[in-house]
């Protein structure tokens, strides 16, 4: 289990799938919400940031304690709002002010 473990946490340190790129993340059109827990520990919240500097039109939820897969347990509730907010909302600029994005 522990060797399990630690090849996980060797995700957040490999930099070389060639889809996680500036240039790809670019081409990505479609609104995107990025949901990360800040106590992930598999993946720290600055690839997330990245994520969100990389990706046109996109916003960023930081969940307050919240682990990897922060969508799920007692966040799933406030995700929710969260997704249908972020879906019904056209504007992201709206969407920032009414929900607070990091963005």
């Amino acid at each position: 289990m522990r060797a399990l473990a630690r090849h996980a946490r060797a995700f957040a340190d490999d930099r070389d799938d060639m889809n996680f790129t500036a240039a790809s993340l670019s081409t990505i059109t479609a609104r995107t919400l990025i949901v990360h827990g800040d106590r992930d520990p598999l993946y720290p919240v600055e690839q997330a940031v990245e994520l969100l500097r990389g990706i046109p039109n996109s916003s960023l939820w930081v969940v307050p304690n919240g682990g990897h897969g922060p969508i799920f347990g007692e966040q799933a509730a406030p995700f929710v709002e969260r997704a249908i907010a972020f879906l019904t909302i056209p504007d992201p600029w709206v969407y920032f002010l009414l929900v607070g994005s990091n963005r």
